[in-house]
């Protein structure tokens, strides 16, 4: 006798409900059991609109930071142009009437080279070129070699009971830590130079309406100074030719009677005709001047101090010769003279 068959179960009938969520259909099983799921799926909407904000942020930031760089490298550009322009005009000594030699030459090829370089970043960086990231290497390391450089050679002329040695090495200690913190900067604003970044949109003209506007202002001030400044400059260029002159005829109780109040305070007579009539015995007559530094400083009114320091070549030597004058009204006295030189060091 056969066992009684079984009936076959009816076949399920779905109706219509809730729709089953994304993630247990288009999961895949192991994600169920803790392993990773889809990468859009990692966060909540919330999350991943935040996520994006950030991102967008991020950009934004990078593309201001880009900004920034365009508008130093033209206003460095046009500062060197300045200077070189300013070189250029003092090249030509009002003493001996011939070309200065030396560093002022060099200064105003390096000048020149400084305000080209600025002008090829500036392009770099405005159509995003590759180039652009590797010469701003060669810009960085250059503004920390000079600021090593000149801030270091600063530091090791300050006096001995100051402690010089501490200065130069707290000058190296920060000007390290700060071209550290801008290389990694720099590093960082790589991918703006690439051409697969999508979010970083081309600038517009807004950086250069500001840095047009801030040339002007540059221009318009050097303008307004320029022309006092010169003149200044050549008054103690003549003082200072009165002053070689004064020196090699051995008129050196003139020199310190007609000087300002503030030398003969701080200066006896007897001392300072020791160290003129030494400066002529020991180098000699002045040959040729290369004027190393400038400075005026305005008073209001007619007054105003006046600062020039001449390497200066002597026909036993070379010093670096310190001025300062101070002008009242249409006349100019000394007020400091000061010179280096190994010559007078030596016994």
């Amino acid at each position: 006798m056969e066992p009684p068959t079984v009936p076959d179960a009816p076949a399920p009938i779905y109706s219509p409900g809730p729709p089953v969520a994304k993630s247990l259909v288009t999961r895949p099983i192991g994600t169920l059991a803790g392993m990773p799921a889809w990468p859009d799926e990692q966060m909540a909407p919330t999350a991943r609109r935040a996520a994006g904000y950030i991102a967008e942020s991020k950009g934004c930031c990078k593309i201001e930071g880009m900004r920034a760089a365009k508008i130093a490298c033209a206003l460095a550009c046009v500062f060197s142009v300045v200077r070189f322009i300013a070189v250029i005009r003092g090249l030509r000594s009002s003493q001996t009437g011939s070309l200065f030699t030396g560093h002022g030459i060099v200064a105003a090829i390096g000048l020149l080279v400084i305000a080209l370089m600025c002008a090829v970043e500036f392009y770099g960086i405005r159509t995003k070129a590759l180039f652009a990231w590797k010469l701003g290497w060669v810009l960085l390391t250059a503004a920390f070699l000079q600021f090593l450089v000149v801030a270091g050679s600063s530091a090791l002329e300050v006096p001995e009971i100051d402690h010089p040695w501490i200065a130069f090495g707290s000058v190296m200690v920060g000007g390290s830590v700060v071209a550290v913190y801008w290389s990694f900067w720099w590093k960082r604003q790589k991918d703006y130079f690439t051409t697969s970044s999508p979010a970083i949109p081309k600038t517009g003209t807004k950086e250069l309406v500001v840095v047009l506007c801030i040339v002007a202002l540059v221009l318009a001030g050097v303008g307004l100074i320029s022309g006092p400044l010169a003149k200044y400059h050549e008054l103690g260029n003549q003082a200072v030719k009165q002053f070689h002159e004064q020196l090699a005829a051995g008129q050196y109780v003139a020199i310190y009677d007609a000087a300002d109040e503030t030398l003969r305070e701080s200066t006896s007579k007897s001392n300072f005709v020791n160290l003129l009539q030494s400066v002529h015995d020991k180098l000699g007559d002045v040959q040729d001047l290369n004027s190393s530094w400038k400075g005026v400083a305005f008073h209001g009114g007619q007054s105003a101090t006046i600062a020039l320091y001449f390497d200066t070549k002597f026909a036993n030597g070379t010093g670096t010769e310190q001025f300062v004058w101070q002008k009242h009204d249409n006349r100019l006295t000394l007020s400091r003279y000061q010179i280096m030189s190994k010559v007078l060091d030596s016994k």
